[in-house]
């Protein structure tokens, strides 16, 4: 799909609810989502399941969209990407709802997932009425101390993290604190109607993503947490039939398309 820099186009996997495409009196609501990298892995299409999943249970559009990976694009480039997508949902009223809109995403997905629900919403040419973030990254700044947990189930190394977040921003506290890099610093009020956050007991990410999920819980929206017990982060990828990590994947994504309903 086109990006705001014409020399490039925005790679993305379009699901198709399976009533079939809209038509200018019943356009379908859509779900945006973006996939989990640490900003810097090339992962799009991780979602799959996912994806297929929200289009066939609530007959929507899912649109996965790909993003610019650090460090050879580090920040803004991939959430100029983000509000490229939505511009381009925007754009479709014939297949699109542009006032029913989700959006959605794990781990640095989850992230920019919550940054265009916050502080990009008001721009945008979009409604977005709920966001899905699953293990997501909600806090740049913190260091390695205040994500302690009791139970760490294979826990991103803290250097590993370190490289993440400086190739993506790099080493200014201040701009880690930016509320378009680290959700957790977004105005409460900013957030739309209905706020998912799903965290796994063994991932030391979740300590933010519990602490956002208590800020945001302030009585104006709906607001679903959760925490997957012994579950690490990135426990869903490549989850197979009758395991524990494919029940707690099937328990996360049942609660997500609730909250959709």
């Amino acid at each position: 799909i086109p990006s705001s820099d014409r020399t490039r186009k925005i790679k993305t996997h379009l699901y198709t609810p399976p009533s079939g495409p809209g038509s200018r009196d019943s356009p379908k609501p859509v779900l945006v989502n973006w996939h989990g990298s640490g900003w810097t892995i090339p992962f799009h299409g991780s979602d799959v399941a996912f994806c297929a999943r929200i289009a066939k249970e609530l007959d929507a559009y899912v649109v996965d969209a790909d993003y610019q990976k650090a460090p050879e694009h580090p920040f803004p480039a991939a959430l100029e990407d983000v509000k490229d997508v939505l511009d381009w949902v925007a754009s479709q009223p014939e297949r699109f709802d542009a006032t029913r809109v989700a959006v959605s995403g794990a781990s640095a997905g989850g992230s920019l997932a919550l940054v265009a629900s916050s502080t990009l919403r008001a721009s945008l040419g979009v409604n977005i009425k709920a966001v899905l973030a699953h293990y997501p990254v909600a806090d740049l700044s913190l260091k390695a101390g205040d994500r302690v947990i009791p139970n760490p189930v294979n826990p991103l190394p803290p250097p590993i993290l370190e490289l993440f977040y400086s190739n993506y921003v790099g080493m200014d506290v201040a701009m880690r604190k930016d509320p378009r890099v680290s959700p957790m610093y977004a105005r409460v009020e900013e957030y739309p109607r209905t706020v998912v956050i799903i965290a796994c007991e063994g991932d030391s990410l979740s300590v933010e993503a519990k602490r956002l999920a208590e800020k945001v819980d302030d009585g104006s929206r709906k607001v679903v947490k959760c925490v997957l017990e012994g579950m690490n982060h990135g426990y869903d990828v490549g989850a197979r039939p009758g395991t524990k990590l494919w029940d707690s994947r099937e328990k996360a994504h049942a609660l997500m398309i609730e909250a959709l309903k």
